[in-house]
């Protein structure tokens, strides 16, 4: 099926430099997760200043550890992002041999996130001396079935979904079981006491039955043993993936 056009901005083209991209680190506000630009220029997170940049709860290095083996062979896909921030793992994905990837985030909390997400693209693609077939859109998730974006492999929501209401989960979950075969939700059972139920892989498998996909798998790992203890921890951003077959 071929993807309707979605209108938006041209993204602002930069003459990318060394002193281009220490200038950008500093100019935007704020950043999700680290982002290496090369060359010992890191983007660091302004939540996370700490974590070490292997860290498998942010970043490609999470999505290679509970992302990556949960989903296809992403090789000449075409797969939505949504919540995609400033866009590493959507170029992650592209690396790993999707067609086309297309993100969607809203800059109401994380400002002028999809500016940031382009300039990290752009900046990438002058490092590596390649092209991402990537684009952005500012959307709400919520409105996710007004957009005309066609039809995709595979649909990514990475620690997002869970702050839209009932309603809407459900509604976003019924739209994507109409344009893709393969739901992957990301889950957080730590972090988000005040949203309830809803971050967790019981109520995500729940939605994902409930909306259209017949086939939910959670992936749940223990991920380390408690210190002075035998007993195990579960990690605490487990995924929840929907197919239809």
């Amino acid at each position: 099926m071929t993807a309707q056009p979605v209108p938006q901005t041209v993204p602002q083209q930069y003459v990318i430099s060394d002193e281009l991209i220490r200038q950008k680190i500093e100019e935007f506000p704020k950043w999700f997760t680290h982002v290496n630009f090369g060359n010992g220029l890191i983007a660091r997170s302004t939540g996370w200043p700490d974590a070490p940049p292997d860290s498998v709860h942010m970043g490609v290095s999470k999505f290679d550890f509970i992302v990556r083996p949960n989903l296809p062979d992403l090789q000449g896909k075409r797969v939505l992002e949504l919540g995609c921030n400033a866009g590493v793992n959507s170029i992650h994905m592209s690396r790993l041999g999707a067609i086309e990837v297309v993100g969607i985030d809203s800059g109401e909390h994380w400002p002028r996130v999809i500016e940031q997400a382009n300039f990290v693209k752009q900046a990438l693609e002058w490092r590596c001396g390649t092209t991402y077939n990537v684009s952005y859109i500012e959307a709400d998730l919520a409105d996710l079935p007004s957009l005309k974006l066609g039809w995709f492999d595979v649909v990514v929501a990475l620690n997002c979904l869970y702050y839209l209401d009932d309603a809407d989960i459900a509604k976003v979950i019924r739209h994507v079981a109409g344009i893709a075969d393969v739901f992957l939700i990301q889950c957080n059972t730590s972090d988000h006491a005040y949203l309830g139920e809803r971050p967790t892989p019981a109520y995500m498998e729940r939605a994902l039955r409930d909306n259209g996909f017949a086939h939910v798998t959670v992936d749940w790992p223990w991920d380390k043993t408690k210190r002075k203890r035998l007993l195990r921890r579960r990690y605490h951003r487990p995924v929840v993936v929907g197919s239809k077959g």
